[in-house]
Order: C-alpha cells, then sequence, then structure tokens
C-alpha cells in the first residue's frame, strides 16, 4: 500500500477514532492489536497495512528509499510529533508497555503531525 502523508495522517486518526468509540479510551493492548487488524483488513481486504499502522506503512517506504540504513525509520519519517507526549516514537516505553499500547487513545489522537516529516 503506497501513501501519502496525508492520506496515512487521516487513516491513521480514522482507525484510532474507531477504536476509541468501540473499546474506549484505555484498551488494553491486546484489544488494540486485534482492532487495527480487524479494521485495517475490513477497510483494506486486498492490501497489507505494514504492522496495522497507516503511519508505520508511510514510514517504512520512505527509510527504504534511503541508502543510509542507520538511521531509525520511525524518528525519521513518522508523520506523527510523538515527542510532543515526550516519547522518541510510538513504542517507547510506557508505564509497562510500549506509548501505542498503553496511552489513552485521546492522547494519541492529540498528537499533531510532525513537521518536515
Amino acid at each position: 500500500m503506497e501513501l501519502t502523508k496525508e492520506k496515512a495522517l487521516e487513516l491513521h486518526r480514522q482507525m484510532w477514532t474507531a477504536m476509541q468509540k468501540s473499546l474506549g479510551d484505555n484498551p488494553d493492548a491486546e484489544e488494540r492489536a486485534g482492532f487495527k487488524y480487524k479494521w485495517c483488513n475490513e477497510h483494506f481486504p486486498e492490501d497489507s497495512v505494514y504492522n496495522d499502522c497507516f503511519l508505520c506503512a508511510y514510514a517504512m517506504p520512505e527509510w527504504n528509499k534511503r541508502k543510509d540504513k542507520t538511521i531509525d525509520s520511525c524518528r525519521v519519517f513518522c508523520p506523527i510529533d510523538w515527542e510532543k507526549a515526550g516519547m522518541k516514537d510510538c513504542c517507547a516505553e510506557y508505564e509497562g508497555g510500549e506509548f501505542y499500547e498503553e496511552a489513552p487513545i485521546s492522547e494519541i489522537l492529540d498528537l499533531p503531525e510532525r513537521e518536515g516529516a
């Protein structure tokens, strides 16, 4: 699946908003993973969405275009500014898990677009 930055952000917000409406603001990591998998398969049955995440699906092809593979794909290409939440990326440690697994969904949805991504 090829995504523009704008489309990746739009789909990211649609999926997490739907998750919040369906599961509440604080579902556990397993519920989130299951929801993401199901949502991506229902909305894009013909496409594989990398990590069931539209941000990852956008960032990885951008990273793959680079010759220097030592750079962190998320920190450089993810279109969300995770640093606004004090995190280096969505997988940063947060309350015993990773940020995207444990943070309230409202916090995830409130994060702004990262400049320059």
